[in-house]
């Protein structure tokens, strides 16, 4: 009994370094993915911060891909004037309200936990769609 225990806590005592391994957080960010078009943009996080970047992505991608309904969509960085995030479900996706260049909005929701990028002034930039607040595309 004595020894199955101390099994168990040696094991536990090893694997707790382990959690706080991967995932994104701020170690190892050394680099942005590469859009294929540099897009501009204004980016304000949801505790009011603004953010102006270059080289503006989301995953590496100049569109947003989300979900209306049961269909997937995507909308291209040029068609789109600002978007609007709102807070994420228990589902983990998020609404976002699109407003195109040419008038008009759509909406549809996206996976809470992509990232937007970017390079600012004095280096890289990464945030969580579920952050966000507001994205102005120059």
């Amino acid at each position: 009994m004595l020894r199955r225990a101390l099994f168990a806590f040696a094991l536990v005592a090893l694997a707790l370094p382990l959690l706080g391994m991967g995932g994104r957080g701020v170690e190892g960010f050394t680099s942005i993915p590469a859009p294929e078009k540099n897009y501009s943009a204004k980016v304000t996080d949801k505790s009011g911060v603004s953010v102006e970047v270059s080289m503006f992505s989301w995953e590496g991608q100049v569109y947003l891909g989300g979900y209306r309904g049961k269909g997937a969509f995507t909308v291209a960085f040029d068609r789109i004037s600002r978007f609007e995030v709102g807070s994420a479900d228990e589902d983990g996706k998020v609404p976002v309200r699109v407003y195109l260049r040419g008038g008009g909005t759509f909406e549809m929701k996206m996976d809470a936990k992509t990232y937007f990028y970017g390079k600012t002034s004095i280096g890289n930039y990464r945030i969580p769609v579920s952050g966000v607040k507001l994205v102005e595309l120059r």
